[in-house]
């Protein structure tokens, strides 16, 4: 990979080359963003040219031999960490270890790189043992922090960065990064682009031929004159735990499906009776409170998930505020009303 195969982001990767070029590179960046955009990837690359031995045109030449460390992912001054995926807070101990041998003098002899992911997971602890680092980083030394908000991060941290901000791509963009990677397929692009958010990461996980069944298992059953919750429940629940034990991966596949029946929820109001992209339409006999009642539902359920709320709990919920939307939404009102 180059800086040439990284798509939709030509104004950071200009950003960062300019400041490289008149020698104005300063030590520590703050990449933020919606997650699976390429943050991280432009973050290794750059540190992947930085450390190159035969780089003559700020660009790393894949050939030489630290190169190929950084490509097999064993290259000693290239560190890339994150937070353990079972874990919802950056382990204190994880940080000591990761800046202990951050500390070490470069064993190539050049430029030393850290890239940290899932900052939004840092805690004041594991911020504040960080700290010293950024304010005390080794000699030739470039740290990439990577997360998802300016407002998830401790101040202290943010003020010795340097802030970069990373969008999501579009259509275009993504069919050009399925074009370089040569993933084909029967999909529809055009319903991909519009659910993952601009993130490539789920595009492609959305070329899952899963992920189109599951949905149309979904919505038939919520078109239904009595949906049924305990299948809902376990529907969904098994879409969720096959992403694996990861719960990064699970928050995913839930965020989706979320989203999607936030999109399925809209066309109902737009199209009305008419024939639409999920073939499936509510009942006649649902009004246009109850389907504002199951958006609030579905708005609701992607707090939670970002929030990290249980996902067992969240789909739990989810699924009542879809199927009793009318009756929720009525209870509120009359206790709103005391």
């Amino acid at each position: 990979m180059s800086w040439k195969d990284i798509v939709g982001h030509e104004s950071q990767i200009k950003y960062m080359l300019q400041a490289w070029k008149t020698n104005k590179l300063g030590q520590a960046y703050f990449f933020h963003g919606l997650d699976g955009v390429g943050k991280r990837t432009l973050a290794i690359e750059f540190g992947k040219a930085l450390l190159c031995t035969s780089n003559s045109t700020f660009e790393a030449c894949g050939l030489c031999p630290s190169c190929k460390l950084v490509e097999a992912e064993n290259h000693p001054d290239l560190q890339v960490n994150g937070c353990p995926k079972e874990v919802h807070e950056f382990p204190r101990e994880l940080m000591k270890e990761i800046l202990e041998g951050f500390s070490f003098k470069a064993s190539r002899g050049g430029a030393k790189v850290l890239v940290i992911d899932d900052c939004d997971l840092l805690n004041e602890e594991s911020g504040n043992i960080f700290l010293k680092s950024l304010e005390e980083p080794p000699p030739h030394s470039i740290i990439f922090l990577i997360g998802t908000s300016l407002e998830r991060q401790l101040e202290t941290i943010l003020s010795r960065c340097q802030k970069l901000a990373f969008h999501g791509l579009n259509q275009s963009e993504i069919a050009k990064v399925f074009s370089n990677n040569q993933i084909e397929g029967s999909f529809d692009l055009n319903k991909i682009a519009s659910a993952c958010g601009g993130s490539v990461s789920q595009a492609i996980m959305l070329t899952n031929p899963e992920f189109s069944q599951v949905e149309d298992s979904f919505f038939a059953e919520i078109v239904m004159p009595m949906p049924d919750p305990v299948k809902l429940v376990k529907m969904v629940m098994d879409f969720i735990e096959g992403a694996g034990k990861e719960t990064s991966g699970q928050r995913v596949r839930a965020r989706w499906l979320v989203h999607d029946t936030l999109s399925w929820l809209r066309n109902q109001i737009v199209t009305g009776d008419s024939l639409h992209r999920h073939r499936f339409l509510l009942p006649a006999a649902v009004n246009i409170e109850k389907v504002m009642a199951m958006l609030e539902a579905c708005f609701q359920a992607e707090n939670q998930i970002q929030r990290r709320v249980q996902l067992s709990l969240t789909v739990q919920w989810w699924v009542d505020g879809l199927i009793w939307a009318d009756s929720l939404a009525a209870f509120d009102s009359r206790v709103g009303a005391l």
